[in-house]
């Protein structure tokens, strides 16, 4: 009988392998179930929004662990198989990041963020559905009993056409949003309740199998942060994109059309930060009738600062070289620096563009007389400035700009008026002509 009693003792030894690992329980969810929500649209992410729309879809809410209990970090995801309809200009893919504000109720409190950071797929024409979501994040189980999960408001944050949605109904979706019917019941297990655990700090390995979560952006507060760091939260610069954009030289408007990039160094800074700020253009507009010497035309901007931020950041590029009568300008690289100042989201709105010459300028803006009536381009980028204190490579604040104190891009040219352009009309010529004789009599300071 030993034989036997030797084969059967690996064989019991085998059947815990077999079984099917029970830790992990399938994800709780709630739906699929149909929901409809009302949107409006912010231009630049500001006003009170407009061209009320309706969003219908087909929403399922999962979260895991199924069964979460105290102290557990629990991942929540929200899919739409539709996506709400495109407006009347063509997106290309990730133009429009997605982003769920999430509530947390009964024995939880507080909200998280969930977030799909590029949206949509593809490249979708006008009126035409955006495709499927699917946005994620995470919140912390703190306390046992019975919970909620109510989604609040989704925004597509597309740069410069914001969209925000709440339940349905026309109002202030950015200011006065209104609780979805999209909610999620369920007990959260364990007794008592926990603290999240602290970040890790800067000199600690992670562990290979440990996931980042998103971060919430950090509070518009001037208070001292209360953990020792924090997730960076992805930055949105602007571009590579074309943009087309008006200028006006004297008398005379022409179109300007080029690729244009706006970024910021760092990305996610703390707060009194030197941030670097960059605008690169791929062409400038072509010169007028008269040739320009080596060092009289020197590219401009004011690139407006909003959010947790306000004033505006001067940028300035290097000096162009001799430029021929109606040649194309090169492109350039604007660089500018301000401090920050509050923690919080921080937008960066490209507001003017200025050819600057010591006699007359060109202004260029989104504006149809970009001098009588100015508007802010569509070149708009953001980022998010963490709650701790600037580090010693962030450096200090200072340099062309202050974007939270204010300051503004000095005037350029009486009445901001200027000289490059082509398709200027005969009458343009002629001043033009005029400009050659003047010329030579140039004032004998520059403007900076």
């Amino acid at each position: 009988m030993a034989a036997p009693a030797l084969v059967l003792a690996p064989l019991l030894l085998t059947i815990p392998a077999a079984v099917p690992a029970r830790a992990a329980p399938p994800a709780a969810a709630i739906g699929p179930t149909a929901a409809t929500l009302g949107c409006r649209l912010y231009f630049n992410d500001a006003g009170t929004g407009s061209s009320p729309t309706v969003w219908q879809d087909t929403f399922t809410l999962t979260q895991s662990p199924a069964e979460p209990k105290v102290g557990d970090t629990v991942t929540v995801t929200l899919t739409a198989p539709t996506g709400p309809d495109n407006g009347p200009v063509g997106l290309n893919a990730g133009d429009v990041p997605v982003n769920v504000t999430l509530a947390l109720g009964g024995s939880l409190s507080g909200s998280a963020t969930l977030r799909m950071s590029s949206y949509p797929a593809r490249a979708v024409a006008p009126a035409e559905p955006l495709g499927p979501i699917t946005a994620t994040g995470t919140y912390f189980a703190a306390a046992a009993g019975a919970a909620t999960l109510t989604v609040g408001r989704v925004t597509f944050a597309n740069a410069s056409a914001t969209t925000h949605c709440s339940a349905a109904g026309d109002r202030d979706h950015k200011a006065a949003p209104v609780p979805t019917s999209i909610v999620e019941d369920f007990t959260v297990g364990g007794t008592g309740t926990a603290t999240p655990p602290p970040s890790p700090s800067a000199s600690a390995t992670p562990s290979p199998s440990a996931k980042p979560s998103p971060s919430l952006p950090p509070p518009a507060t001037d208070d001292p942060p209360t953990a020792t760091d924090e997730v960076d939260t992805p930055a949105q610069p602007f571009g590579p994109k074309s943009v087309k954009l008006n200028c006006k030289t004297l008398s005379s408007l022409s179109a300007w059309t080029a690729t244009h990039t706006l970024s910021m160094s760092p990305s996610n800074p703390g707060r009194g930060a030197k941030v670097t700020v960059s605008l690169k253009f791929s062409a400038g507009p072509k010169s007028g009738p008269v040739p320009v010497g080596a060092g009289d035309l020197v590219p401009k901007a004011t690139v407006k600062v909003g959010g947790v931020g306000s004033g505006t950041v001067n940028l300035r590029g290097p000096a162009y070289g001799a430029i021929d009568a109606y040649a194309a300008l090169p492109g350039a690289t604007l660089t500018g620096t301000y401090t920050t100042a509050r923690a919080g989201l921080v937008s960066l709105t490209v507001s003017n563009i200025v050819f600057d010459h010591p006699q007359v300028d060109t202004e260029c803006n989104a504006g149809a007389d970009p001098v009588t009536g100015p508007k802010e381009t569509s070149i708009v980028a953001k980022f998010t400035v963490k709650s701790r204190a600037a580090t010693d490579d962030e450096g200090e604040g200072g340099g062309g700009g202050n974007g939270d104190g204010g300051g503004s891009l000095p005037t350029t040219g009486e009445g901001g008026v200027t000289t490059l352009m082509l398709l200027w009309s005969s009458a343009a010529l002629l001043l033009g002509v005029g400009l050659v004789v003047v010329l030579p009599r140039r004032r004998g300071i520059l403007r900076s």
